[in-house]
C-alpha cells in the first residue's frame, strides 16, 4: 500500500462519518470531521475510524506503528507520512 492509497482510505472513511458538511481532501485535519462524544460509549467515529486505518495498514502488511498522541490535529497526509515511511510503500 502506498501513502497515495493510504489518502485515498482515510478520505473514503472521512467522508462516512462526515455529518459536519466539512470538504475531504488530502488538507482535512481529523478533528474537522470525527469526535469522541457522536456514538455510544467507546463506539465513537474517532475509535472506530482509528481501527479500520489500523486494520487496513495491518491487512495490508505495513507495522501497526504508534499514532502520533496529536493525530486529530493533523490532517489526511500528515497522518498517512506518520503511519507509512517512504521505504515502506508496497
Amino acid at each position: 500500500m502506498t501513502r497515495s492509497q493510504l489518502r485515498a482510505v482515510m478520505r473514503f472513511h472521512l467522508k462516512n462519518f462526515n455529518d459536519e458538511g466539512v470538504a475531504i481532501t488530502n488538507d482535512t485535519v481529523h478533528s474537522e470531521v470525527l469526535a469522541e462524544d457522536d456514538g455510544f460509549g467507546a463506539a465513537n467515529s474517532k475509535a472506530i475510524y482509528k481501527a479500520a486505518i489500523r486494520w487496513t495498514l495491518s491487512n495490508q502488511g505495513h507495522a501497526d506503528r504508534r499514532w502520533p498522541a496529536n493525530w486529530m490535529d493533523l490532517a489526511v497526509t500528515e497522518l498517512a507520512n506518520r503511519l507509512i515511511l517512504e521505504d515502506e510503500e508496497t
